[in-house]
């Protein structure tokens, strides 16, 4: 599924087009929050991102997806995961227009309901720098929880950060009753 049917009225997801990589480039090299608090490169070119477009769209292992606004189809932002035995390891940006407006939070209930019915996932789990405020409220809001145990320094960009951990369990599936009639 390409996620053109993942919308709210208010935010829709949908697959990354080739046409997207100047914007994605633009966006996630020149905003001081997106190079403080993620691991984009600040020398990402468009060329790049292409290529990561192409190469998402032929793995069994990961999905993304471009945050637009429902009613202009302006882009906002991404969202994405990687994820292996059951467990979806999501990452989000917004560009810097788009934040303060609930967009990320609604992007990750979405993605998170879409990640747990489609990927049959178990667990959806983020980490963020602990000064990342925004990030961390965006997942608080989406219903995910602090997870200090999967607390950890991380490698990012040749520096050492510091992370919180956040979780959020798939939601309780109906059980097929195994009872038979007497």
């Amino acid at each position: 599924m390409d996620g053109s049917g993942l919308a709210d009225g208010v935010i829709q997801l949908r697959g990354w087009r080739p046409s997207d990589a100047d914007w994605y480039a633009q966006i996630a090299a020149a905003d001081p929050l997106i190079q403080r608090f993620t691991s984009e490169s600040p020398t990402v070119t468009a060329a790049q991102v292409r290529t990561a477009i192409t190469e998402l769209a032929g793995r069994a292992d990961a999905a993304g997806f471009v945050i637009c606004d429902s009613d202009t189809g302006n882009r906002l932002g991404n969202i994405a995961l990687d994820h292996e035995d059951g467990i979806g390891h999501v990452s989000y940006w917004l560009a810097a227009d788009a934040r303060g407006r609930g967009a990320a939070t609604r992007a990750l209930r979405l993605f998170a309901a879409w990640a747990f019915e489609s990927l049959e996932l178990t667990e959806l789990r983020l980490w963020t720098h602990p000064d990342n405020i925004g990030s961390r409220r965006v997942a608080e809001r989406a219903g995910f929880r602090r997870d200090p145990d999967r607390d950890h320094p991380r490698q990012v960009k040749g520096a050492t950060w510091p992370t919180v951990s956040y979780a959020l369990p798939a939601p309780n599936r109906p059980q097929i009753s195994s009872t038979s009639a007497p």
